[in-house]
């Protein structure tokens, strides 16, 4: 179950919102711009700090205020693809793709074919 309670202030916007998503669930953001929904995204991934708050993914803490728990985006296993298409713009696509096992130390010889199965 991912649980999450965050309150966040960018800029004049404030964030304030709880959620739990069961295992096998699917939760869907969806809102105007400016609504926080990338805002949500970043504070999951760890990309951004939520000023309090709590989020946990099937008992693993990632985020606490109240106990200064906070995971850096690497040790939360969780991907997120912003809206920008270029991730990095000097990397073709299977580069693109690739990019992330070869940052994980994924052997070279696995690289090639898991990008291919990817794509």
């Amino acid at each position: 179950m991912l649980e999450a309670r965050l309150k966040a202030r960018v800029g004049a916007f404030d964030l304030d919102l709880a959620f739990e998503i069961p295992d096998g669930e699917t939760l869907v953001l969806v809102g105007e711009s400016g609504s926080g929904k990338s805002t949500v995204l970043r504070l999951l991934a760890g990309l951004r700090r939520p000023d309090l708050g709590r989020i946990a993914l099937s008992n693993q803490v990632w985020f606490d205020s109240a106990t200064g728990i906070d995971l850096p985006p690497q040790a939360r296993q969780v991907g997120w693809v912003p809206q920008d298409y270029a991730l990095l713009p000097h990397l073709d696509v299977a580069e693109n793709v690739a990019f992330g096992l070869k940052a994980r130390g994924v052997p070279a010889r696995a690289v090639r074919p898991r990008t291919r199965e990817t794509l």
